[in-house]
């Protein structure tokens, strides 16, 4: 059985071993779990595309030969600066009831609370139907390539996978109101840069050829350019359960299309970042870079967007949209879009997400689809067309959820143990079942 403390320890552990991506130094943390495991006797691999950088992978044998169900997970976390948090951002200490640390939430709670569930499959003396496989990876923050990329290429039978879990979705309590949110897609990247190029010369002689007007001009278009809301089948069966009847800036919702035609509820969305991001295609500038000496007025200036597109765009149609509003002045760049396939969300692995949820939340319990605003490594498995599903069953605010890649980044130690209860119960319902 699972001991009191378990998870907090771990977690406490684990995020004390520094895997800022880049550089990454994810070995360390595959170490950190090999130990784990081997404790219990359960086999690891360990695979590293580079130095410094692993992947490891562990597996329970199943009763029958089948598609295997993977417990998915990264190890490496974003940048964080001590400056501005109440503990250190790699202390993993924890302080009135919440443990602090970047990962708290992304995702190296779930990787802990994942693998706790699949060593006390083995604790139990559970045979799965299938073979249950625990896999955490490294380089999910800068794209994959050394992770879950490299991961499908040198194991070709992941592949074959019936169902992946990971990261994407928890349950979020807004307004005192609390649903399950189960990431079945996600927005693509498209990111971009405008560049534009210049004559030079002394600041003190100003001149219409300045590379920075041109690239301030053309992101103030871009900026100011307003994306049309087109509602996905998956975002109008998530707000419609979550907005039918409800009285919205004086506007009674009935369906989302007629939502979109009053002017006040087009303005609740836009001023709402979940509600705005996924029924649209968004961009926002990042990066400003020109210029080096306050009085040089610089040949060239750069500037560049993290573009997120709805799952049925097409990728060259935006930026031919984006450079048609951007101007001849500048050539639009694009650092190469990646493919994102939306899983049905009327399977059984749904419904036994649901199930996990509600025997912790209570029947009535709202268990939704959701679009995942931000890039996963669940796309490298849709693309194969895997049920492939991000969801980990704590609750958070919305003030919690924007703690994520930012400042005191953490949880709450009665989160992360509701949170493994219900992984749980989860995992021994995907151990339980045989498939189609």
């Amino acid at each position: 059985m699972i001991r009191p403390g378990e998870a907090s320890r771990f977690l406490s552990e684990f995020i004390k071993l520094n895997t800022t991506n880049p550089p990454g130094n994810e070995e360390v943390a595959a170490h950190y779990l090999e130990a784990l495991l081997d404790k219990e006797g359960i086999k690891t691999d360990i695979y590293a595309p580079a130095p410094k950088r692993a992947n490891i992978l562990a597996k329970i044998k199943g009763k029958q030969r089948g598609k295997p169900i993977i417990l998915l997970g990264h190890v490496d976390v974003v940048p964080a600066d001590a400056e501005g948090w109440a503990e250190d951002p790699f202390s993993g200490a924890i302080r009135e009831g919440y443990l602090y640390g970047r990962g708290a939430i992304d995702m190296k709670s779930q990787v802990i609370c994942l693998l706790m569930a699949f060593i006390e499959l083995k604790r139990q003396g559970i045979t799965p139907e299938r073979d249950m496989i625990f896999l955490a990876t490294a380089d999910e923050e800068t794209g994959g390539e050394l992770g879950v990329e490299y991961m499908v290429k040198k194991l070709p039978w992941l592949r074959g996978a019936s169902f992946v879990l990971s990261e994407g979705g928890c349950i979020v309590e807004e307004d005192g109101f609390q649903h399950a949110q189960v990431s079945v897609a996600e927005k693509k990247i498209a990111q971009f840069m405008i560049r534009a190029h210049g004559s030079g010369g002394h600041a003190s002689m100003p001149h219409s050829n300045n590379a920075n007007d041109k690239v301030v001009r053309a992101a103030h278009r871009l900026i100011d350019f307003r994306m049309p809301f087109r509602p996905t089948p998956v975002v109008t069966r998530y707000l419609t359960a979550l907005l039918k009847g409800n009285m919205i800036k004086g506007h009674a919702f009935s369906t989302l299309k007629e939502a979109l035609r009053n002017e006040r509820f087009r303005t609740f969305v836009e001023n709402h970042p979940v509600y705005n991001a996924i029924l649209r295609n968004t961009i926002a500038l990042t990066i400003l870079k020109a210029g080096e000496k306050v009085n040089v007025i610089p040949t060239e200036s750069t500037a560049q967007f993290d573009a997120r597109i709805l799952p049925e765009e097409n990728a060259e149609r935006f930026l031919k949209a984006v450079a048609k509003v951007a101007g001849k002045d500048v050539e639009v760049v694009s650092s190469g879009p990646y493919d994102s396939i939306p899983s049905s969300y009327r399977t059984d692995y749904f419904r036994m997400i649901s199930q996990a949820v509600r025997k912790v939340k209570g029947n009535a319990f709202p268990v939704l689809p959701f679009l995942t605003t931000g890039a996963t490594d669940l796309r490298f498995f849709r693309r194969f067309g895997i049920a492939a599903y991000g969801f980990f069953p704590i609750t958070l605010s919305k003030e919690e959820l924007f703690r994520m890649h930012g400042l005191n980044e953490r949880i709450s130690l009665q989160n992360l143990e509701e949170g493994l209860y219900a992984t749980q119960r989860l995992v021994e319902l995907l151990a339980s079942y045989p498939g189609a």
